[in-house]
């Protein structure tokens, strides 16, 4: 059996990580199956494939272009693959197998903000839909994913399977102090700091968190609010918002960090303050979770079915009452505890491991196959889930 798996958006944030653990977990516990993997043009060594059954093969095609629904099913063809995984939600209109699609959120359609013109909201619409209606079967991260996607693109949710993905093992608690040292000289962090990691956009609501932040701080606190993320246009109106509620020496801009800069921010900051309004999974509450970190996050769309009861939950459209929560977990001995402690219990329930069985299943069910679990049980590895890929 040859299953193949359309990674060249692999280099991209969120998604990439994603791919890189759940294919190397795959690769890890299904020794038995002949896997290909479509890469970009460098990324051959975002994957470790050395003494498994993967191939790699290089391609430039574009995504969203008509030589990918031309080209794409001449590889599978090619290299007789009886199985199409796509990680992100394209798939080629005609292919000679099935096909699974992982389809993360449908933020193209619940937040018009995301994409910038009307054009790409229905460009994104259509290919979305054509997937979910050719995938024979499709997985998503949460059960809130799933209700989205069927509320919103009509389909089944018998079609549809949860499978919550896993966290890096990049992500533990950091204990050296030279490290946690380095951190914060670098990014010139001058105070105690709650970090908040995300792409500046409408959706992850940071000027609701400069506003709390600002009531946080006529709690009588010092402190910093560190804001890791790609360089964008948001930037600029984010620093003239917190020009204009007075923040502006205590907020920092880091731009793009590494799995091990991460690790030492979540590690070092006293809180990760999760305002967004949308979110498929939120990986980023489990990876400071992961760290040790207490979370305030939204109630909403998928961060309380993912955050259980690891959180403290408030309403970022109200500034006071984001900011009480803020306080609480950046001060309260006895709260951080019960969180730090909750966290631990709440990370047992996502496992790299548990994702790549599961989702074999899946591959076995849009096969029509019998369940092989027996079989992938016997052939069990430790699961190599430590590459490291940009953060959401």
């Amino acid at each position: 059996m040859k299953i193949a798996l359309d990674l060249r958006r692999i280099k991209n944030l969120g998604i990439g990580r994603y791919m890189i653990c759940l294919v190397e977990a795959l690769l890890a516990q299904d020794p038995l199956t002949d896997y290909l993997l479509i890469l970009p043009p460098g990324a051959e060594g975002l994957i470790r494939i050395a003494g498994t059954n993967a191939e790699v093969i290089i391609s430039d095609l574009k995504y969203y272009s008509v030589r990918e629904q031309l080209q794409l099913p001449k590889i599978l063809s090619h290299h007789k693959v009886d199985l199409l995984h796509s990680p992100h939600f394209v798939l080629p209109l005609m292919r000679p197998c099935p096909s699974v699609v992982t389809i993360h959120d449908v933020i193209g359609i619940a937040c018009k903000d995301d994409l910038g013109s009307q054009l790409g909201r229905l460009y994104y619409r259509a290919m979305i839909s054509a997937a979910v209606r050719l995938a024979d079967k499709i997985i998503t991260d949460s059960n809130f994913s799933r209700e989205d996607i069927v509320r919103l693109l009509g389909i089944s949710p018998e079609k549809i399977e949860v499978i919550y993905p896993g966290i890096s093992s990049n992500f533990q608690p950091v204990k050296d102090c030279r490290r946690l040292d380095a951190i914060r000289s670098k990014y010139k962090i001058s105070h105690e700091f709650m970090v908040y990691a995300g792409i500046f956009k409408p959706r992850k609501n940071h000027a609701a968190l400069l506003r709390a932040f600002q009531k946080f701080l006529s709690y009588e606190q010092q402190a910093n609010l560190v804001l890791v993320g790609p360089s964008s246009a948001v930037d600029s109106e984010l620093r003239r918002l917190a020009l204009e509620l007075g923040i502006a020496n205590n907020l920092i801009f880091t731009g793009v960090v590494d799995d091990l800069e991460l690790a030492a921010l979540y590690s070092a900051a006293r809180v990760y303050a999760c305002p967004s309004v949308y979110e498929g999974f939120g990986f980023t509450v489990l990876e400071a979770m992961a760290c040790g970190t207490p979370v305030v996050c939204n109630p909403r769309t998928s961060l309380q079915e993912v955050a259980g009861d690891a959180a403290l939950y408030a309403n970022p459209a109200n500034p006071d009452e984001f900011a009480h929560a803020l306080f609480q977990a950046f001060s309260d001995p006895a709260i951080r505890d019960t969180l730090q402690q909750n966290a631990r219990k709440n990370l047992q329930r996502f496992s790299w491991s548990n994702t790549a069985a599961q989702t074999l299943a899946v591959y076995h069910q849009a096969m029509r196959i019998s369940d092989r679990s027996t079989t992938v049980t016997l052939a069990v590895a430790p699961t190599r889930t430590d590459k490291s890929a940009p953060s959401n």
